[in-house]
């Protein structure tokens, strides 16, 4: 089951995959805090896990350059046309908006494409464009005007006041730095703002996470404190916020937080323990994220920390889903001996299809 999506990222991963990754990377990529340009995090819900990596395409130049990325990531799209499940006709309404005009010496917005693949289906994908490399003023107007072609402007309007609200009322920054879409056709089919708040303050995410309509603000509650404990200023170093859009919907449809988890632990071994417990929480097993850090830690729980990086928690009506990203250690000053991501990669694929 494994064979023929580990043959896939190989694939899209090209032209680097087959590159030894070596002690320094050829393009310091934002996807990593250390440069790697690829990630691996695990959504952990009712039914089978949902393995993801999201990687930033590198360029054929040398060296390798923002610019040669993005022409990389926009071959890789229109591949990605031919997928099962793929559709771009809403990344075809918006592709321009993102991309500087003729002549201007800007530096490219980045794309990233994202795998996300649950044992026995196809993988679906997604795409993320990279605001943080344009001023503040800038990102909300190109995100008002995709989400205009998309049809979602009022809906994105509604949330915008709301966040201009909140930033009213308490004063944190709270900055918009991604937007994505689902490469997907059906209704479900989301648009994507992230978030970066620039505070500690549960209450802060408590607000931003309020503005979907699916949240339960008692249960998201709960299910905050049990990852983080009852501190008002305890949600760890710069906590994101994702809003997610749908065309049927008047307002954001779904809200995910992200805590930082490195930033609130002393090891891995701590914060495998509070995931397990939020875990618990939304009537998952705990057993299935130990039995993946088992097989992936290069070293003992409790003598390493960031492995586990980042938690999400989403709250869809009745269901919860907690994700997990992980940051394996590739290069300096995390680790010596860097190792291959082929063959991480494959590992990985193998361990998420027998849990």
């Amino acid at each position: 089951m494994t064979g023929p999506v580990t043959d896939q990222v190989l694939d899209l991963l090209r032209p680097w995959a087959d590159i030894p990754v070596g002690r320094t990377c050829p393009f310091p990529s934002y996807v990593g805090s250390d440069g790697f340009p690829a990630e691996m995090s695990v959504k952990w819900s009712q039914g089978r896990p949902e393995l993801r990596i999201l990687f930033e395409a590198l360029g054929s130049s040398r060296p390798v350059t923002a610019a040669s990325n993005r022409v990389a990531a926009a071959r890789l799209t229109d591949r990605l046309a031919g997928e099962p499940l793929v559709s771009l006709d809403r990344y075809g309404k918006v592709a321009d908006v993102f991309a500087p005009g003729a002549g201007e010496e800007l530096t490219p917005i980045p794309v990233w494409h994202s795998l996300a693949w649950r044992p026995g289906h196809p993988p679906d994908f997604k795409l993320y464009f990279g605001l943080y490399t344009v001023a503040p003023q800038e990102r909300f107007a190109l995100v008002t005007e995709a989400m205009e072609r998309l049809g979602m402007g009022p809906a994105w309007a509604d949330t915008a006041a709301g966040v201009a609200r909140g930033t009213a009322t308490d004063g944190v920054e709270r900055e918009l730095e991604f937007f994505a879409l689902d490469l997907d056709s059906a209704t479900k089919a989301r648009a994507k703002v992230y978030y970066r708040n620039h505070t500690s303050s549960v209450a802060v995410l408590e607000q931003m996470a309020s503005l979907a309509r699916s949240h339960e603000p008692a249960r998201a509650r709960s299910a905050f404190r049990t990852l983080l404990g009852t501190a008002p200023e305890a949600a760890g170093d710069a906590p994101l916020t994702c809003l997610a859009f749908r065309s049927d919907a008047a307002g954001a449809d779904e809200s995910s937080t992200y805590f930082r988890v490195s930033s609130i632990t002393a090891s891995d071994a701590e914060a495998a323990a509070r995931i397990g417990a939020l875990m618990a929480h939304e009537g998952l097993d705990p057993q299935r994220h130990r039995a993946l850090l088992r097989a992936v830690a290069p070293q003992p729980l409790n003598r390493i920390r960031g492995l586990q990086e980042l938690v999400s928690y989403r709250s869809r009506g009745h269901e919860g889903d907690v994700s997990v990203y992980f940051r394996f250690p590739i290069y300096p000053p995390l680790t010596a001996q860097p190792s291959p991501l082929p063959r991480q990669a494959r590992g990985i694929l193998q361990e998420v299809e027998s849990l």
